[in-house]
């Protein structure tokens, strides 16, 4: 009897332990109360600004290689792996949405959008860090953040990277927290799926051991050493080794780099000073140094703490981990050091020689067995499993589910290699000052000044520790915990993580060679989570029940009125129209309103003084701080949404760069209306030119009668109805089309304003100071209006009008078509002229062909112009690789000079260097004059090469 009840009672408890999560009450699952119900309105608002209107904007230059490919892969055309457009993530999940969804504008952006709602929904898991306050403020700061709202409907990488940079920093904690190894396998898949979007990888992957690096030295030093006297040793050592590497790095980027075969001597500007004549090889040298003293520090350091401490330490558990599965992703340091071309493309893969795969697979199997050995050494069933999810993923998309073998090479290798060299060609040649100066303070003010105030809390209250009491919702119990592990809790460093991370991100993205408004995103997202816990702090430490009390919510009133008539009057007395200057209208209006705001500020005040008499100084600070937070929250969310659904196709943006201008989908609607009109349906014979390929290669995908001609227009074009051409193939299409067409000009692209380049003390307080100036550039920061800026620099550029800079494009509509649709054209139909030229040309057949594409000497990117010399020698002006170069009338290579350069401060660039020459002419005397076309001069050298003189 006994047994059978003890049978039943246990099968009773097998049948409880069986119940299926299906039957689980939603109050078990959710609390329903208030930050409930404020945090599911935060994301129906995300929802609403992520996807309304998401397929309005034309798509821009970089998205037009993202959406295009993304449907060729659709369509069963298959993907190739390419660092030029990032990683392969974003490929598979557009042509998935196509499938799932259609190929439209609308479509292409659903999964940046999805992924721009995860990241805000994902915030909830904060509540631990940032407090149930905290954690409610960061999701709205991440809502109308101006870059994060524009780039969730933005067919770009920097989406999911800000959800795969929040789960890396949330996983990083919860082990620092917990040591549950399930957070290991979080933290592994969000690397591994950020490696599969986007080189910035590589820099959040540094970020997190730098910082690891640090909290395990800041945790092994503070324990006491059973040998105490190797721990100075060990810091020696270390400090060694940081200043060797400092200086192997300073003299890799600055020093004299080694001078190719029929080059020329790079100018001594381009280099600091005390670098000139030091060899950047001597960098290599020292970073063995710091290796050496690297391993000499390991040994002490296990010697005086013994390994067994050390492998108690969760950051080493992390160090270990993260650096393992990275390091063969490194592997194209070592082989770009030692001289070995790195294959960067698919391409480049199947041209690779045979000596060229065998030093492949010796240097990346060295790095790869490195990596298992030390894995295995630390957690061997961990670590398999890890790297079992990491590199299961990363080959699955970068071999395109197994259908292009050379994508895996490409993902291992050519990221970081593409990476590397994009840092020489300086793409958008940005001031070091970009983001500090310019993005930041123009769009995310507050996520910065939050940030800032976080680190004000941090130093008078210390740092906080996270709130155990927030459940932890990511699943049962980790079996795999021990019980030493579970009754060794840890407080994981959130603030000084969070803090760590905006600082070097500003720094990381700064020193890059490469700087484009998107990049700001990553700046932005610690300081998101600063902000919000700053902000959730004064919500809590702020003493509700005596803000009712004491009439709150007047002075909350009177604050907001004294804060905007105080600021009105300031702006009044700085303004270009200040008061108490005269007698006529627009100046005794202009007084009116300072004396307005002046009173209006001073009876406010009175009143704050009156009603705040009781308060205690601590809660008058957290209010009034917190009150000007929600005024520039307002502000902000105004900002977002302007850029978003107003200016979202103008160039008075500065979020963005190569912007698609709306001509582009205006001129689509009426190719469409001719093809439906014409051929009910897209059959319509349009041809397009080489500078429209971007972005008429997506709209013009499902057109059956789709011609691409390049740069080189020919008779036969005009067979076509329809044709699109770019601004510098203008000239060569003319005489094709003749009168036979109509043309319509539209902004094919533009970037913003740029004037912000090369600014200087006296610059800045110039502007300061002139009234005028500081007005125009008021109204730029809050309305993004030119208007007055253009009037105080004379410049008619600054209207949308005639923007510049920017590239236009026509709309050609054949005569005889348009004459059959009465709102392309009227009148009678117009005969089409016979080409004079027609049945006269003569085909010719090269003689010669010297070059191909490439950077070698021989090789040519863009050549714009070619020169003869009285020896019968050749002047070409390569373009594309910001040089000249010198051939012989056979071909052969004489000489080869030139170097990138931009101007600097002074307007002036080094002299023998070039920005895309487009030029080059050869005088009687021999002497060599070069159209140095972006940095506004001529230079003269001679025969050789030796630069002479400049102008301009």
């Amino acid at each position: 009897m006994g047994e059978a009840a003890n049978q039943g009672a246990g099968m009773q408890t097998t049948y409880e332990k069986r119940i299926s999560w299906l039957d689980r009450p939603l109050a078990s699952v959710i609390t329903l109360n208030l930050e409930t119900i404020l945090f599911v309105l935060i994301l129906v608002a995300s929802i609403f600004t992520r996807f309304y209107m998401v397929g309005e904007r034309v798509v821009s230059h970089d998205e037009t290689s993202h959406v295009y490919f993304s449907w060729l892969f659709y369509q069963g055309r298959g993907y190739q792996h390419d660092p030029v457009t990032h990683g392969p993530l974003q490929f598979h999940l557009v042509a998935l949405s196509y499938f799932l969804f259609g190929d439209s504008d609308f479509s292409a952006h659903i999964p940046a959008a999805l992924f721009g709602v995860a990241a805000i929904a994902f915030i909830w898991f904060y509540r631990r860090y940032l407090g149930r306050a905290g954690a409610l403020v960061a999701a709205l700061l991440f809502t109308i953040s101006p870059y994060m709202l524009f780039y969730s409907r933005y067919v770009r990488n920097e989406s999911y990277v800000a959800f795969f940079g929040l789960v890396t920093l949330w996983a990083i904690l919860r082990y620092l927290d917990s040591g549950a190894p399930r957070f290991l396998y979080i933290l592994t898949a969000a690397i591994v799926l950020h490696f599969t979007s986007k080189e910035t990888a590589y820099i959040y992957t540094a970020q997190a051991l730098l910082f690891l690096g640090f909290y395990f030295l800041y945790r092994v030093t503070s324990r006491p050493w059973p040998t105490p006297q190797y721990r100075d040793v060990f810091l020696g050592a270390l400090m060694t080794s940081l200043v060797f590497l400092s200086g192997a790095a300073f003299l890799l980027l600055y020093g004299q780099k080694p001078i190719e075969a029929g080059a020329q001597t790079p100018a001594p500007e381009m280099l600091p000073t005390f670098t000139v004549g030091i060899p950047s090889q001597l960098g290599y040298l020292l970073a063995g140094i710091a290796l050496v003293a690297l391993i000499a520090a390991g040994y002490y350091l296990v010697r005086g703490l013994t390994l067994r401490l050390i492998r108690t330490e969760r950051s080493f558990d992390l160090l270990i981990l993260i650096g393992t599965l990275a390091l063969p992703l490194l592997a194209a340091f070592p082989l770009n050091a030692i001289g070995w071309k790195v294959p960067v493309n698919a391409a480049r893969v199947s041209a690779m020689t045979m000596p060229d795969i065998i030093r492949m697979a010796i240097g990346t199997s060295v790095v790869i067995v490195i990596a298992i050995l030390i894995g295995v050494w630390w957690n061997a069933r961990l670590w398999v499993n890890n790297a079992a999810i990491f590199y299961s993923i990363f080959i699955v998309f970068y071999t395109t589910i197994f259908t292009n073998g050379a994508g895996f090479f490409t993902g291992l290798l050519g990221g970081l290699g593409y990476w590397m060299a994009q840092q020489e060609v300086n793409r958008g040649s940005q001031p070091w000052y970009y983001y500090a100066l310019i993005q930041v303070p123009v769009y995310e003010y507050l996520p910065a000044l939050g940030s800032l105030l976080a680190l004000v809390i941090a130093f008078f209250r210390g740092s906080p520790k996270p709130d155990v009491t927030q459940p932890d919702t990511t699943g049962e119990p980790d079996q795999e915990l021990s019980a030493e592990e579970v009754e060794r809790p840890e407080s994981a460093p959130f603030l000084p993580l969070f803090g760590f991370w905006a600082v070097t991100s500003l720094i990381a993205y700064t020193v890059a060679g490469e700087k484009m408004p998107w990049l700001t995103v990553h700046i932005t997202l610690p300081m998101i989570l600063l902000a919000g816990w700053s902000a959730g702090y004064l919500i809590d430490s702020i003493r509700w029940d005596s803000f009712r009390r004491l009439r709150g919510f007047v002075v909350l009133g009177l604050l907001f009125i004294f804060l905007t008539s105080f600021t009105a009057a300031i702006g009044s007395v700085i303004g270009a129209n200040p008061p108490f200057q005269g007698k006529e209208l627009v100046q005794l209006q202009a007084t009116s309103n300072f004396l307005v705001s002046f009173m209006a500020a001073v009876a406010s005040g009175l009143g704050l003084v009156y009603f705040l008499k009781d308060w205690a100084f601590g809660q008058i600070a957290r209010v009034v701080t917190l009150a000007a937070l929600l005024g520039l929250a307002l502000l902000t969310a105004r900002t977002a949404l302007t850029s978003s659904f107003i200016n979202y196709d103008n160039a008075n943006e500065l979020l963005v760069y190569a912007h698609a201008g709306p001509g582009v989908k205006i001129a689509m609607s009426q190719v469409e209306d001719i093809s439906l009109r014409t051929t009910n349906g897209l059959g319509l014979m349009v041809a397009y030119d080489d500078q429209t390929t971007y972005p008429y290669w997506w709209y013009l995908r499902n057109y059956t009668n789709k011609r691409e001609f390049g740069d080189n227009p020919t008779r036969d074009l005009r067979d076509y109805p329809v044709i699109l051409a770019g601004q510098s193939n203008y000239a060569e299409l003319e005489p094709v089309v003749g009168q036979a067409y109509y043309s319509f000009e539209y902004v094919r692209m533009w970037w913003p304003n740029q004037d912000y380049f090369f600014l200087t003390w006296d610059r800045v307080l110039n502007a300061l100071k002139d009234r005028q100036m500081r007005s125009a550039i008021f109204q730029i920061w809050l309305n993004r209006d030119y208007t007055k800026f253009g009037q105080v620099t004379g410049k008619d550029t600054t209207s949308l009008t005639n923007w510049d800079p920017a590239q236009r494009f026509k709309l050609y509509v054949r005569k005889d078509i348009a004459s059959m649709l009465w709102n392309y054209g009227s009148g009678p139909t117009e005969e089409v002229v016979a080409d004079p030229y027609e049945g006269k040309q003569v085909q010719l057949q090269a003689d010669q062909v010297i070059g191909s594409i490439g950077v070698e000497p021989g090789q040519f990117t863009n050549p714009r112009d070619i020169a003869v010399a009285p020896d019968g020698s050749l002047y070409v002006a390569d373009s594309g690789n910001h040089r000249i170069q010198h051939l012989a009338a056979d071909g052969s290579v004489l000489q080869v000079w030139g170097t990138y350069g931009v101007t600097d401060a002074n307007g002036t660039a080094p002299a023998g260097t070039f920005w895309e020459p487009w030029g080059v002419a050869v005088g009687p005397d021999g002497s060599v004059y070069v159209s140095d076309t972006w940095n506004n001069r001529i230079q003269k050298f001679t025969a050789d090469g030796q630069f002479v003189q400049t102008w301009g």
